[in-house]
């Protein structure tokens, strides 16, 4: 019942979202390697399209990667809600397993591929000042063992600056309890990135952005280099 209901509120909230929005902004973007929050996902490069609408407070994004070599792929869909400085986000993943028959409306319990969470964040202030989200997986984590969700949770800290033109953000992410993560507390995500964006027209621009990433609890180093093109509404 309960995951039946999460559903029913994440699809009423796409519906609203789309009954009033408009194209905001898209982009594609070649990543050497797909790191999340720490992991590493995929063996390959990763191609990374998106594409995002927009409706006063309203927001949903459809973000999608699929490595080269098709060791990982994922879909999802981020409907988001602004208020004041915070936003209250919706996350469903949608993650095919490679070999495996993979049906994405497919949500019967031990077969369904999809997973949400929610996350609250004040990412949309100003760009230099101190910034936070946490995120709390709803479905999608279930501990094997006893069968009772984790409900794992993300709690990530960023400060970004400027500095010769080019922005940095290093970023701090920890994980408070056992869950999908860590087996305990643990920083899990750690690193900085420096990112510019190339102007090609005033819809038109190259972003290009270099990250060093820390994991703490795996003792995984990794470095990533990404780049694309991005178009936005006037």
């Amino acid at each position: 019942m309960f995951r039946i209901a999460i559903i029913v509120l994440f699809l009423a909230i796409s519906v609203q979202v789309f009954s009033q929005i408009s194209f905001s902004e898209a982009e594609v973007l070649v990543q050497s390697r797909h790191v999340w929050r720490g992991e590493k996902l995929g063996t390959a490069p990763a191609i990374e399209p998106s594409v995002t609408f927009s409706a006063n407070r309203f927001s949903f994004n459809v973000w999608a990667s699929v490595t080269t070599n098709n060791s990982y792929s994922e879909i999802d869909l981020i409907p988001a809600y602004q208020f004041n400085k915070f936003q209250i986000t919706l996350l469903n993943y949608y993650n095919p397993v490679p070999g495996e028959n993979n049906q994405y409306l497919n949500f019967q319990k031990g077969k369904s591929r999809h997973s949400l969470e929610l996350t609250v964040d004040n990412y949309s202030v100003d760009k230099q000042q101190f910034k936070w989200m946490v995120g709390t997986f709803l479905l999608g984590d279930k501990n094997e063992d006893t069968g009772n969700p984790y409900y794992s949770t993300y709690i990530e800290l960023k400060y970004p600056f400027s500095i010769w033109g080019i922005d940095a953000e290093p970023v701090c992410g920890i994980t408070p309890f056992k869950g999908f993560y860590a087996n305990k507390f643990a920083v899990i995500n750690s690193g900085i990135s420096f990112s510019k964006s190339f102007k090609i027209s005033p819809t038109l621009s190259v972003p290009l952005c270099t990250t060093y990433i820390f994991n703490p609890s795996q003792n995984n180093h990794f470095f990533v280099i990404a780049s694309g093109i991005a178009f936005s509404k006037l």
